[in-house]
């Protein structure tokens, strides 16, 4: 019982004495730039996140805590803060702004700028957002993470599996539609960016509007991705690894019948019985696999995942007056069939010097080597998957590979490792150096940089073809070889030159509340391009895969040299008064070797203003809301010189041409002529001259807004409108083609494009939790306002008014279910056939309204494959070494239009596609989605998918396309292993896509099924720090 009272005593005793060190503590949180209360603030004790809380919309908050406590106050915006309580009971806490956030600078064309002072449309992407996609090419790290920009990855094939990206839409129909790619200001194309290793990147800063691309010109029309790599800074020498290893397969392939159900139903579309009932028992049963087989030829040709692994070695630091930045990249991409493999190595080394104490020098030199192995064209291997039929045997019960008949190829014998190759070797080497001086002793602000740049790229690819072993049985079951082709073999080579010099003049001063920074530049760049290729097809054995082995006299050669140049003038002066008005003005002048020396020069201009209302003294009692709020416009004009690979339009030439190789020699070979015993190649006209042709242009509107609300929300809305004028287009549509001849480039086609982006985020840190939540819209709609059009058009197959790459044909109304339903029904005509529409066929739209469905109710059925609208969701969320991420990507008014075996049942005879089997029109079903199977495909308009709604799919779609845990390990783990940083993951790519397309991948633009599909992923990873 003493016991008892004891403990009890103690116990109050401790707790009065805990009770007696607790206080309330009352306090107000400020701005200590405007002494303003601030909302939403987080307090809460250090070391014991359990107690806290948030401030009120008038900056208070009460709290109970230890009297000895530290409360930690953060706050977005502000630099965060650690308050000592010592018993007091009422805290005032003045918190300071983050200036370096609220600096933040944009790389934005030929400099930077703050990112508060932008006038432009430009959306960023840092390096830790780009990483989380784990891709091994980065045209797919930006998708779905930057309003305004449109990507499409239509394959997944190793070291082919680049992004389409398209800022903003496209506005014209002539040419590249693809932006111009600035790497650390120079210009590089597409593919050096879909191959940098994305762990050298530093940001990605993509120019939407004329404000922000127009100091590109003529490379400015489609926008601009401009790529910063990073850089040394003065610190000690940091030694950072990243690898990860990922299993991949596809997100979706083509679904095909059985053996049993494509026979018995080839009886229903022949209309007679080819297979035996017997026949169809055997298909059933497996009992006779050699002769009634049941082949899956997609699993038999993918017959594994593939694997894939990234490493990334980087050595980072300086002193203060040398920085370095050097790094190697390892990729190796394997395939799913064994003898495909892509393997890339990235080398970069980024210098830059302070010379004196006003002269930096920077060079910077990369390299890149690719190596691709394919045992054929990807492309031919997924059409013969989908041609190849389920009774069609690949291989015999003891391995043997079979010949499938006398029409289907052997897909999978023919791409086995030993046999046939293709080896493509890429060697790319980008050198820069650029020295800047300030010339302060001339005026205060006044630099001057020049800046030299060389990029050499080599290709050379080598085919070896030879034909597969496949047999057949003679009637005692011996195998027979079926007879092999003579192997062939081709050679390749391809090669570019650039050089790029700049001269650039920057000034940068301010006057009291006035700010000015202006550029002045002039740039030169040219590039040479050569390539040959070599052919032999008769080989006398197949030991020796060397040129020199073939006959000489099958044998084609080919080869070409050309050369390029342009020349630039350019300016910007940027003006603000005291961060609340803003100015910018772009001017540059360009000239471009595909026009006529009258018409070769164009100039490109364009201005736009700021208000920054939240710095106004009538906003200061909504700053509480609303702490940032700056609203924009811009106009201009920039320029397009592409011709479409018409070289020289303004001149009228006679070109080589040759109809024949010298293995296939014949007296009607246009273009090849005899003299004695010799061929030589005939001289043909070339396009007819315009030395009128001159630049497309492109004017360009934006309006925007960009607002941070609670300190927590930021937002930004821009409007847009895009008017492309003169476009080089060919009157082929409007002239006979009895005029025999190349017609001339002519400044035809106008476009209209208009739309809409924004963006929103979310952030929020409440105790140790840590979470962002964002998102992006993007919805674009582009029209044809003028182009040449063949006479007599009807209005509903015209293009004029309806947009670019639209979709055409037939609008249906489902499916006929009945006689009577035909005969009350406009007439069906199929010219010069007499067929006669029965029930199960399509129920075409009789658009002229005229009794009759015929070629004249052809119309506009769709816009496109190329979405209107593009969309990202993201989040991620942190807690304390925990941390979360993920991104949803999706695209909405987008169609894709389905032919040919993957979706045409029995096509040229190929595949029966599954759901045929149960959603095909019979009798017995006559609510099906598709037509009755016939075999009247050639004569029948309600089985020919040629432009016809039917088939016609909407491809919106809604991917996860990343997602993420990682864990990173407590610094006071790794200090005894003197290692900085630990971060280990786990990550998936594609887990899922919701789609209503069959068959394929909705981003798939092959209508056919013949590409490499995109992949799902599932990563492993980590990151290690020194």
């Amino acid at each position: 019982m003493k016991k008892l009272l004891l403990v009890l005593f103690l116990f109050v005793f401790t707790l009065g004495a805990v009770y007696a060190q607790t206080v309330q503590v009352k306090g107000l949180v400020i701005s200590g730039s405007d002494m303003e209360p601030l909302p939403g603030v987080n307090v809460v004790v250090k070391g014991n996140t359990s107690i806290g809380t948030i401030t009120d919309v008038d900056g208070n908050f009460s709290l109970s805590v230890p009297s000895d406590a530290v409360l930690s106050v953060t706050y977005i915006g502000f630099k965060s803060q650690d308050v000592l309580v010592k018993g007091q009971r009422t805290l005032k806490i003045v918190l300071l702004e983050d200036t370096e956030s609220l600096d933040e600078v944009v790389v934005v064309g030929y400099g930077v700028q703050k990112k508060a002072n932008l006038t432009g449309a430009v959306a960023s992407i840092k390096s830790d957002e780009l990483l989380k996609a784990k891709s091994a090419n980065s045209t797919n790290t930006l998708v779905g993470q930057i309003p305004g920009l449109i990507s499409k990855q239509a394959k997944g094939e190793p070291g082919a599996d680049d992004a389409s990206l398209y800022i903003r839409g496209i506005a014209t129909f002539r040419g590249d539609t693809s932006p111009a790619f600035i790497i650390d200001g120079v210009e590089r194309s597409s593919a050096d960016f879909a191959r940098m290793d994305p762990n050298d990147i530093e940001s990605v800063n993509v120019l939407k509007d004329a404000a922000s691309a127009a100091i590109f010109g003529m490379r400015g029309a489609n926008g601009v991705v401009v790529v910063t790599t990073k850089r040394g800074k003065q610190d000690k020498t940091s030694i950072k690894y990243s690898g990860n290893v990922s299993i991949q397969s596809p997100t979706k392939l083509p679904e095909f019948a059985n053996s049993y159900d494509y026979a018995r139903l080839y009886n229903t579309f022949m209309g007679q019985e080819i297979y035996k009932e017997d026949e169809l028992i055997k298909f059933r049963d497996g009992t006779d696999p050699d002769n009634y087989p049941n082949t899956d030829w997609y699993k038999e040709m993918l017959s594994r995942n593939a694997i894939q692994h990234q490493h990334n070695l980087s050595v980072s630091g300086g002193t203060e007056k040398i920085r370095y930045y050097v790094s190697a990249g390892f990729l190796s991409q394997g395939g799913l069939w064994e003898d495909i493999d892509y393997k890339r190595y990235n080398l970069r080394s980024n210098i830059d010097a302070d010379i004196t104490k006003t002269t930096r020098l920077g060079v910077d030199v990369s390299g890149r080597m690719e190596k691709t192995l394919n045992t054929g064209s990807a492309e031919g291997i997924f059409a013969g998957l989908v041609r190849n039929t389920p009774v069609l045997l690949c291989r015999f019960q003891d391995g043997t590979f079979a010949v499938p008949d006398a029409t289907h190829t052997n897909i999978v014998a023919a791409n086995q490792p030993g046999g046939s190759y293709s080896k493509g070797n890429i060697f790319v080497v980008d050198a820069r150096v650029d020295l800047e001086q300030k010339l302060d002793f001339i005026t205060s602000g006044l630099s001057v940089k020049g800046t030299a740049s060389f990029s050499k790229n080599i290709y050379k690819n080598k085919s070896w073809n030879v034909s597969p072993y496949v047999y057949t049985k003679d009637a005692e079951g011996e195998y027979v070889l079926k007879p092999r082709s003579s192997a062939s073999l081709g050679l390749t080579q391809n090669g570019s030159e650039y050089q790029e010099y700049q001269l650039q003049f920057n000034y940068s001063r301010s006057f009291g509340n006035h700010n000015v920074t202006a550029m002045a530049m002039a740039l030169a760049r040219k590039g040479d391009f050569d390539g040959s290729s070599m052919n032999r097809i008769s080989f006398d054995s197949e030991i020796l895969d060397q040129m020199n082995a073939g006959n000489s006299k099958d044998q084609s050669l080919s080869a070409y040299d050309s050369k390029t140049a342009r020349a630039s003038y350019m300016g910007r002066i940027n003006y603000n008064y005291a961060q609340k008005y803003l100015a910018e003005f772009n001017l540059r002048r360009d000239g471009s070797e595909n026009f006529a020396p009258s018409k070769r020069w164009g100039t490109f201009m364009s201005a736009s203003l700021g208000w920054v209302l939240s710095e106004e003294k009538f906003f200061e009692k909504l700053k509480k809301t609303v702490n940032f709020l700056k609203i924009r416009a811009s106009y201009g004009t920039l320029g397009n010189d592409n011709t479409g690979g018409v070289a020289f339009p303004y001149y009228s030439r006679f070109e080589l041409y040759s109809g024949a190789t010298a293995s296939n020699y014949l007296p009607n070979n246009l273009g090849d002529y005899v003299f004695g015993s010799l061929l030589t190649k005939g001289l043909v006209p070339g396009a007819v001259a315009n030395a009128m042709a001159t630049w497309e242009k492109s004017t360009k509107t934006n309006i925007a807004m960009d607002a941070t609300l609670f300190n927590r929300l930021n937002l930004t809305v821009d409007f847009f409108m895009e008017r492309r004028t003169d476009i080089l287009v060919q009157r082929y549509d409007e002239v006979p083609s009895s005029f025999g001849g190349t017609l001339p480039l002519e400044n035809l086609g106008e476009v209209k494009n208009k739309g809409v982006d924004f963006s929103l985020s979310y952030h929020q840190k409440v105790r140790e939790v840590d979470f962002t939540l964002g998102g992006n819209f993007t919805f674009v709609r582009n029209k044809i306002i003028e182009m040449a059009e063949a006479v007599g058009t009807s209005e509903y197959m015209r293009k004029t008014g309806r947009p670019i790459n639209g979709y055409y044909g037939y609008k249906t109304d489902g499916i006929f279910k009945s006689q009577e339903e035909i005969d009350a029904y406009a007439k069906q005509e199929v010219a010069g056939t007499g067929y006669v529409t029965q029930p199960g066929d399509i129920k075409y739209v009789d658009v002229s309204g005229d009794g009759v469905v015929n070629s004249n109710d052809m119309t506009y059925l769709g816009n496109g494959n190329i979405p209107e609208i593009i969309y990202g969701i993201n989040g991620a969320l942190n807690w304390k070494n925990l941390d979360f991420s993920f991104l949803f990507q999706g695209a909405a008014r987008v169609q894709v239009y389905l032919q040919g075996g993957v979706i045409q049942p029995y096509f040229n005879q190929g595949n029966l596609p599954q759901f045929w089997v149960n959603e095909s029109w019979t009798e017995q079903n006559i609510n099906a989605k598709y037509p009755r199977l016939t075999n009247s495909i050639h004569n029948n308009p309600t089985t020919d998918i040629s432009g016809v709604q039917t088939y016609l799919y909407d491809a919106s779609y809604l991917r996860l396309k990343n997602i993420e845990i990682g864990y990173t390990f407590p610094s006071k783990w790794l200090k005894s292993a003197a290692i900085n940083g630990l971060r280990v993951y786990v990550n998936a790519q594609n887990l899922f896509t919701i789609s209503d397309v069959p068959q394929i991948d909705p981003e798939n633009t092959q209508q056919q099924g013949w590409t490499y599909p995109q992949m799902k992923a599932f990563n492993v990873g980590l990151t290690l720090q020194f």
